[in-house]
């Protein structure tokens, strides 16, 4: 018996041991799953909780239990908020490259009595450029095929002392006006070498524009001359250039676009015979560059 009790002392001790090990893994089984690596069991429960929330609303899956769950919370949100644009796209909702721009430029709906073309002989030498542009406008849809633009340019005019000017209020007579194609300036550059007349002369006119309500006018400007005899005339030009830009840039009512015919020009001495007036290559080339930027603006289109 005395063998006895020491052994059976040992063995309820050893009992007692394993029950309380036992009682303490239920308590941490209880309070959620712990990581392989003893991570803390009050930040796993908290992350697993907020898992099951996410999976629950439609979010994405955390995968693995230390995944962050506030990303996927915040990334379930952004994607729920993509889907319904899509939706709302899909469904006709107002949403760029569904509908098209609502100011959209809309072909067909100019006519030619609506246009004037002005200026002096670079256009009205041949009106070639008119021609063209005539042309690029019916191929395009923008002009029926049997009319034709108001072209009042006429050789040797200047715009000072009220020639050109004169051109686009004959023009204006029917009250249609609502576009402009018109240079000016060169022979107030050649034959007066008197660019600052030129100037004052366009800011008159575009004010009379405005009272007549014209929306757009192109105001296509010079190539270089090509010639040592036309020295005067390109200083003069050079002068007047960056003035009736300027000019052009700052309407609004018109609105005026502004084209600078030497990148168009520059290396092609085709494009003239007299080293001012255009060619039948010339007359093409310029219409081309005119038409280009009618129709990124939406000018008689």
């Amino acid at each position: 018996m005395r063998s006895t009790r020491p052994y059976v002392a040992t063995k309820l001790s050893v009992l007692g041991l394993l029950s309380i090990g036992i009682w303490a893994c239920g308590e941490v089984n209880d309070g959620g799953t712990s990581s392989a690596g003893g991570g803390a069991p009050d930040e796993t429960t908290s992350s697993s909780a907020e898992t099951t929330a996410t999976v629950g609303t439609g979010g994405a899956a955390t995968t693995g239990a230390g995944g962050a769950t506030a990303g996927s919370t915040s990334s379930s949100s952004s994607s729920s908020a993509s889907t319904a644009e899509a939706s709302s796209s899909a469904s006709g909702g107002e949403t760029v490259g569904t509908g098209g721009d609502p100011a959209e430029c809309v072909k067909g709906q100019t006519k030619g009595n609506q246009v004037a073309v002005i200026g002096e002989s670079f256009i009205a030498a041949t009106h070639g450029i008119t021609q063209q542009i005539e042309k690029q406008a019916k191929a395009s849809g923008s002009l029926p095929q049997s009319d034709r633009y108001i072209d009042n340019s006429v050789s040797g005019t200047t715009l000072a002392n009220d020639q050109i000017p004169s051109q686009y209020r004959k023009a204006a007579e029917n009250g249609m006006i609502k576009y402009v194609l018109m240079d000016g300036g060169g022979n107030d550059c050649l034959l007066r070498g008197d660019g600052d007349a030129a100037l004052a002369a366009a800011e008159s006119l575009f004010e009379t524009m405005e009272k007549d309500n014209v929306e757009k006018v192109v105001y296509f400007f010079y190539p270089d001359p090509i010639g040592n005899n036309f020295s005067s005339l390109k200083s003069c030009l050079d002068t007047l250039r960056p003035k009736m830009k300027a000019l052009c840039d700052g309407l609004t009512s018109p609105k005026c676009y502004w084209l600078d015919l030497r990148p168009t020009w520059n290396g092609h001495n085709e494009y003239t015979q007299d080293g001012i007036h255009p060619t039948s290559a010339g007359s093409i080339a310029t219409g081309d560059a005119v038409w280009e930027v009618m129709k990124e603006n939406c000018v008689a289109q």
